[in-house]
Formats: C-alpha cells, sequence, structure tokens
C-alpha cells in the first residue's frame, strides 16, 4: 500500500499534482481490495474514516525537536519581558520559526514540530500586527490595545501570517489558527463600532463565531467523506476551534451559573451532552463529546451528591464519566451503523464518512 505520506512528499516535491495523487492512491487502494490475502500472512489494514486519523507523532525525534521549539520560544519571550525589545524579537522569532519550518516542515515533514512552529510564526504575526495598528492608529504600543484596536491588531497579523504559512507548509492547523484570528477582529470590528458590546454579548457571539466555524468545517468534510485528503486534517483542527464556542455558550443558556446548578439543571446539562453526542455521532467528529465532558461531569457529580453518596462522589463522577466514554469508543461504529438509516438527512447521508461494519 502506497504511503499517504509518500504521495504528499511527491506532490511537494512537485513529481506528481494533487490530483494525480488522489488517483494514484485509489488505484492502489482498489488493488489491495482486489488481490487476495497470501496464506498465513494478514489482511493488511485499510484506513477507516471512523477512527478520525490525524498525524501528531511519526516518532520521539517529533517529541524531541517540539521540546526544543518551545525552548525556543519561551527564551524568545523571556529576552524580550526583560530587555524590553518586545517588536525586534517579535520579529526575530517570526524570521527563526519560518527558516525552522523550512526544514523541520518543508523537508522533514515532522507532525508535531510543524504544530509548534505554525503557533510559533502566528503568535509573532499576531503580536506584530498588533504593533503595526498601533502605530498606524497613531497612539503606539500602548495605545494599540484600546477600543478593539488591539483585538484588530492581532487578528489581521494572525491571519495574514496563518495563511502565508499554509501558502509555503501547508500544516492543518493553520486553518484553525487563522478562523481564530478571523475571530479576533471581528471582535475588534464590534468593539471599534460600539465599545463594550463584546463583553456585555460574549456567549451568543461565540456561539455564533462557534457554528461558523463549524459550517467552515463541515464544509471540508462534506467534500471529503472517506477523509483520504488533507481538508479532512484541516476539518479536524477547526471542529476542535468551534466545539468549545458551540458548547459552553449552549450549556451555559441552560444550566445558568454552574456553582448554583440545580436538579433540574443537571437534568438540561446532561440532555444537551447527549444531544451534541447525538451529533458528534452523525458527524463522526467526537470534539463536540470532548468539549461538554466537563459539564457533564458537573451535572453528573451534582446528581450522585444529591443522592447522599458523601465523599464518594467524585469518584464516582470519574467512574461515570469513564464509563460512557470507554462506551462510546467501543460502540461508535455500531451506534453510527444504528444511527445513520434512522436520522432524516436526506442526500447529506451520501456526503458524510459511512458507517462501517464494527
Amino acid at each position: 500500500m502506497i504511503l499517504e505520506e509518500d504521495l504528499d512528499a511527491a506532490v511537494e516535491a512537485g513529481v506528481i499534482d494533487r490530483a494525480q495523487a488522489i488517483r494514484i492512491a485509489h488505484l492502489a487502494r482498489l488493488r489491495l481490495a482486489s488481490s487476495p490475502a497470501s496464506p498465513g500472512a494478514e489482511s493488511p489494514s485499510r484506513p477507516d474514516p471512523d477512527d478520525e486519523r490525524f498525524r501528531l507523532i511519526g516518532g520521539f525525534n517529533d517529541v524531541f525537536v517540539t521540546i526544543g521549539v518551545g525552548l525556543l520560544a519561551a527564551a524568545v519571550l523571556g529576552l524580550s519581558s526583560v530587555l524590553g525589545f518586545g517588536q525586534v524579537f517579535a520579529l526575530t522569532s517570526l524570521l527563526v520559526s519560518w527558516g525552522l519550518a523550512e526544514w523541520f516542515s518543508r523537508r522533514m515533514r515532522l507532525a508535531l514540530p510543524s504544530i509548534a512552529l505554525a503557533l510559533m510564526f502566528a503568535a509573532s504575526g499576531g503580536f506584530l500586527g498588533v504593533v503595526a495598528i498601533g502605530l498606524v492608529a497613531g497612539d503606539g504600543f500602548s495605545g494599540a490595545r484600546a477600543d478593539g484596536w488591539g483585538y484588530l491588531g492581532a487578528g489581521l497579523g494572525t491571519v495574514l501570517a496563518a495563511a502565508l504559512h499554509h501558502w509555503r507548509f501547508r500544516v492543518p492547523i493553520d486553518g484553525a489558527i487563522g478562523g481564530l484570528g478571523g475571530l479576533a477582529i471581528a471582535a475588534g470590528l464590534i468593539e471599534r463600532a460600539s465599545p463594550g458590546f463584546v463583553g456585555g454579548h460574549l456567549y451568543p457571539l461565540a456561539l455564533a463565531a462557534g457554528l461558523a466555524i463549524f459550517l467552515a468545517a463541515m464544509r471540508l468534510d462534506l467534500s471529503d467523506p472517506l477523509r483520504r485528503t488533507r481538508r479532512s486534517d484541516v476539518a479536524f483542527w477547526l471542529h476542535l476551534l468551534a466545539a468549545p464556542l458551540i458548547v459552553h455558550p449552549v450549556t451555559q443558556a441552560a444550566i445558568g451559573d454552574v456553582g448554583r446548578m440545580g436538579t433540574a439543571a443537571a437534568g438540561a446539562t446532561l440532555a444537551v451532552f447527549a444531544l451534541l453526542a447525538l451529533v458528534a455521532l452523525v458527524i463522526d467528529r467526537r470534539a463536540l463529546i470532548v468539549s461538554g465532558l466537563s459539564y457533564a461531569g458537573i451535572a453528573v457529580a451534582h446528581l450522585i451528591s444529591r443522592g447522599g453518596s458523601g465523599d464518594l462522589h467524585l469518584p464516582l463522577t470519574l467512574l461515570g464519566l469513564a464509563v460512557v466514554v470507554l462506551a462510546l469508543s467501543a460502540g461508535w461504529r455500531s451506534l453510527r451503523r444504528l444511527l445513520l438509516p434512522r436520522v432524516p438527512l436526506g442526500g447529506l447521508r451520501a456526503k458524510l464518512p459511512p458507517a462501517e461494519p464494527a
């Protein structure tokens, strides 16, 4: 079986284009499916979209290099705070992270260091954006943080850095970084038009932003239901960004103040969690469930404590959440196989990842 990493490397080197890479991978899968296994040999495993795979660590060298990137970022941050030349060190960080990405991302194709370098490059771009928009506003760096200018500068710098980084290195997390920068730009524009509006309407704005990012992720997912292209990896990170922006406002609207949760609010929280789990099963993405686990844990802990369990409510809560997570993990394919035919999705069902046999 041809590895996806080999095809990606061939595309990056200009040997073949992306369309040819997809056709070659499809041909290899067809030949693999049609060829009989040799006696005594294990049948090769085929990628399953239900596994929600994405590259994070290819070996311990990824971890080793990422530690070095983290130490470098900490050193740059420390020098800028001690010496007081934040702009110079941000520019240095921008250039250094780009140079390291040329080696570790473009040439060696290390996944975890590529993520760390993308974050470092975007953070440096966001800081320089704050400085730049402060100069444009005429107030310098200190004034750039008032009246939404700071949000605008940070957002513009982050979006430009993410776009430039993705153009050169094609790291999937760049899409989520650009989405985060877009949120900062929107917050800055709203603050410029109506100071204090973002703080007073934080949850509705977060929900709207989360739904927008979720729709962008779903558009990528629906274009690649078998999750064989880089679009699926970009969608994964967008789902991770959208999930907390959706879950927290919805749950807060259902229960109000978490510290004064009652039995009815706990039941509503678990109902919201069940609805999120249903959506996650349909679209075959687990990020919504992960984001809702904290609220589900609070609700379960409240119900257990009301039952007079004393000091056992914490371990019992953890036990209950563990059972839920492990049961969903073990029965994910079976649940999807039962659920998808019964959900009125129309033509959308054909664009979702298929419910593979367990």
